[in-house]
């Protein structure tokens, strides 16, 4: 349903009655907004993700051959980082755990110049494309039964869309969803850290 339309009006106008943002409480310029992760477009593309994971590991197995080059570096007990097999430590080293490092190097790809070709071709033999459809619908249904949408106002809205959310401490301010809390609510001495990192 087009969000144009005088029936998609309506029928927000009908959800959003009587509600509050379910964010901040406002009820001031209410919205119907749909959580990223149950869109179509978001369900989509998920799995295609997945998919095309999967199909570069399977193209991998089945079209490419490689060979373990070793770069000449290596690392053991007393030196656990990459270094060349050549350096002379200052102490005698413990060679215990020794690893040699190898690199990989492509020496034949059967589908070269093909590879998008067998990825559509394996998403129609695996079934991945009709799931992909099949799901995608399935989001739209929800989308146009509102199953999923919650009322936000038009401030938190457009701070959703930017991958942010509301301080669950002062619930005035918004925050990158990755943190717990906007700046000006974390403890002093974090914020002490920060700016000393800030003014390195």
């Amino acid at each position: 349903m087009k969000r144009n339309t005088k029936e998609w009006k309506e029928k927000r106008a009908e959800f959003v009655k009587g509600k509050t943002c379910a964010w901040c409480g406002s009820s001031d310029s209410l919205c119907v907004h749909i959580p990223r992760g149950f869109s179509p477009a978001q369900v989509s593309s998920e799995i295609y993700g997945a998919a095309y994971s999967r199909f570069r590991e399977v193209y991998r197995q089945k079209y490419q051959k490689f060979d373990n080059i070793p770069t000449g570096k290596h690392r053991h007990k007393s030196h656990p980082n990459w270094h060349k097999a050549s350096t002379i430590h200052k102490a005698e080293p413990d060679h215990t755990d020794l690893e040699e490092q190898f690199t990989e190097v492509l020496l034949e790809d059967l589908g070269d110049g093909n590879f998008k070709k067998l990825y559509h071709e394996w998403l129609e033999e695996t079934g991945i494309k009709a799931l992909i459809e099949e799901e995608t619908k399935k989001a739209e249904g929800e989308c146009e039964s509102l199953t999923n949408a919650v009322v936000l106002c038009k401030r938190c809205h457009f701070a959703s869309l930017r991958g942010m959310n509301l301080c669950p401490v002062c619930r005035k301010k918004y925050k990158a969803v990755n943190y717990e809390t906007c700046f000006d609510c974390l403890p002093d001495e974090i914020k002490a850290e920060f700016r000393e990192r800030q003014n390195r």
